[in-house]
C-alpha cells in the first residue's frame, strides 16, 4: 500500500489518475473509460464554476463512468453534469433538496445557493443517506457533505490528487 502511495506522489497526473483507477476497479469499483474523444462540461457548468482544478479536469476526460459494486456511490464525469440527462439524480440534486427545505425563506436559498456556487460535486452516494464529495472552488480542497445539512461539510483532502492519494492508502475510504 505504501508503494501505491508513493508511486502516486512521484508520477505525473496521468500516472496518478491510471493508479487510482487500478486501485478503485481491484476494488470492486466499476470502471469505463471513454472510447472517443473526451466529452467536455457543459457551458452552464464551466461559467458557474470557472476555476474547477485541472487535476479533475484529467479525470473526467479520461474516466466516462465510475461506480460502487452496488451502485450506490458514483463519480460525477463530464456526461453526467449534462442537465438534460434522463438520470435517477441530476449532479445538483442536493442543492434542490436543500433549496426545497428553505421554502419561502430567501436569505437561507441565497446562503444554500452560495455555498453551492463555490463547492463543485464530484461524488454522490446513496449508501448510508445521500451524501457528496465536491471540490471547494476557493481552495481546490476536497469536502465531504451529509444529509440533512449538505451546507456543513468537511474537509477530507487539500486537493484531487491528495484525495486519490488518500484513498489508495486507505486514509479515505468510499
Amino acid at each position: 500500500m505504501i508503494e501505491i502511495k508513493e508511486a502516486i506522489v512521484k508520477s505525473g497526473m496521468q500516472e496518478q489518475i491510471n493508479i487510482f483507477v487500478e486501485y478503485m476497479k481491484e476494488n470492486g469499483w466499476n470502471v469505463e473509460y471513454c472510447e472517443t474523444q473526451p466529452p467536455c462540461l457543459p457551458k452552464v457548468i464551466t461559467d458557474r464554476y470557472g476555476n474547477i482544478p485541472e487535476q479533475w479536469l484529467s479525470f473526467t476526460s479520461e474516466i466516462q463512468y465510475m461506480t460502487n459494486a452496488d451502485e450506490t456511490m458514483w463519480f460525477l464525469c463530464a456526461e453526467d453534469y449534462n442537465i438534460q440527462g434522463d438520470v435517477a439524480f441530476q449532479w445538483n440534486d442536493w442543492e434542490y433538496i436543500s433549496l426545497e427545505s428553505a421554502q419561502d425563506d430567501e436569505d437561507w436559498q441565497a446562503e444554500i445557493k452560495r455555498f453551492w456556487d463555490g463547492h463543485f460535486p464530484i461524488i454522490m452516494s446513496v449508501r448510508d443517506g445521500y451524501a457528496y464529495y465536491a471540490v471547494s472552488m476557493e481552495d481546490g480542497s476536497i469536502v465531504k457533505g451529509v444529509e440533512p445539512e449538505f451546507e456543513e461539510c468537511r474537509v477530507v483532502a487539500s486537493s484531487f490528487v491528495d484525495f486519490m492519494e488518500k484513498v489508495v492508502s486507505g486514509q479515505l475510504r468510499l
